[in-house]
């Protein structure tokens, strides 16, 4: 019997309510026949006091590897870091892996997995280095494209067994932080364990229910909604939106809004229970001042499988799944009367939605199964494991 690969999976905390997708991930690849083991650098899994070892493990690494230091200096003279946040996330995941590249060594995994591009991946990186494992990360959205990304990623890039991302708009920018240097990039989008129950939703007269699932923060454009808002009650259009999330700007949008709830975050259970509440689901994803941005997010697919019409705007990313008038409407979401426009257009026209969320719905069924999705990562993990063991064989 074939013994199954083993993957160190690294996050920086683990489990987040905001990422249920990659517990599905794990759950899928380890239905797949993978066996997955959770590091996290925060939390329960690795306490700030721990960090105490370190005054054993920096000189066991150093006399195990006497030249880790100074290739440590050369990468942070050619690299600056981009901000603050750079600079302590990466600081952690040099502490992080330094103390838990024994326990590594003894459990031996085939490959270790960052799931971010930032201090996930260099804590791949180092214990990759430091244990003689292979490394892979995935390269997504905020980790990628914030501050123009992490310092270090041109470096990840190049070292890593592969680079995992989920739609297409990420592989050019990620082939020109490489530098010209080759790149293996696995696209692989994540998807749903199984698919929900849509029933037929026979409307009552009333507002028509408008939802949106996402953090408060500036690159998911919610002050957009709130001017469409206030546009839809100039127009006499009556609706009620509902914003599930929460994050650094609820306060900022608590200012003065009518007809929307703020529902601060929820489970998994109660964010179902939304989208069978909703008429609508809109994405109002922009760029951000710093760079960030989406790419598919998650929530917009999940919606769609509950047969909602999605409105968006015209980024890359979220345009893989949502075409106009195909499954959803796409709009500018930074002019507010065309926002608008399209959610009073949805409003009056039960049967568009029905199309539109039924059309969302095939789409999901065909593009975002998470059985379906996950083959090409199974097989990037395997194949690098493999790899691995040629090149042991052959030295």
């Amino acid at each position: 019997m074939t013994t199954p690969v083993a993957v160190a999976y690294i996050f920086e905390r683990y489990p987040t309510l905001t990422q249920t997708f990659l517990q599905r991930e794990i759950a899928a690849l380890s239905d797949a026949g993978l066996r997955i083991e959770v590091y996290a650098m925060f939390g329960s899994h690795f306490r700030w006091w721990e960090a105490g070892s370190l005054v054993v493990a920096l000189p066991r690494e150093l006399w195990r590897d006497p030249s880790l230091a100074r290739d440590a200096w050369r990468l942070l003279r050619r690299h600056r870091f981009t901000n603050a946040e750079n600079f302590f996330s990466t600081l952690w995941a040099v502490v992080f892996a330094l103390c838990r590249a024994q326990r590594l060594r003894e459990r031996k995994p085939d490959i270790i997995h960052g799931v971010w591009a930032t201090g996930p991946a260099t804590t791949a990186a180092i214990l990759s280095r430091c244990c003689g494992i292979p490394f892979s990360f995935g390269a997504h959205a905020y980790d990628i494209y914030r501050h123009s990304g992490d310092a270090f990623l041109p470096a990840k890039l190049r070292a890593a067994r592969f680079v995992h991302t989920e739609i297409e708009a990420n592989v050019a920018y990620l082939r020109e932080k490489a530098a010209g240097a080759s790149v293996n990039i696995v696209i692989c989008r994540r998807g749903l364990m199984k698919l929900p129950v849509c029933r037929a939703k026979n409307r009552e007269p009333g507002p028509i229910r408008i939802l949106s699932v996402a953090r408060l923060v500036p690159k998911k454009g919610h002050a957009h909604q709130l001017a469409a808002c206030a546009v839809l009650r100039e127009w006499g259009i009556p609706f009620e939106l509902r914003i599930v999330g929460d994050g650094p700007l609820r306060r900022q949008l608590e200012t003065g809004i009518d007809s929307v709830t703020l529902c601060g975050a929820r489970s998994e259970e109660e964010v179902e229970a939304a989208y069978r509440w909703a008429d609508i689901f809109w994405h109002t994803g922009v760029v951000a001042a710093d760079g960030d941005r989406d790419g598919l997010p998650n929530v917009v697919p999940e919606a769609m499988a509950h047969e909602l019409p999605v409105i968006c705007g015209r980024a890359p990313g979220v345009r893989e799944a949502v075409e106009n008038e195909v499954t959803g409407l796409v709009v500018d979401v930074t002019n507010t009367a065309e926002l608008a426009g399209a959610a009073k257009r949805l409003a009056g026209d039960e049967p568009l939605r029905r199309r539109l969320g039924q059309n969302g719905r095939r789409w999901v069924e065909k593009n975002f199964v998470m059985a379906d999705n996950i083959a090409p990562l199974a097989v990037a993990f395997r194949e690098a494991c493999a790899a691995g063991s040629r090149a042991a064989t052959d030295a």
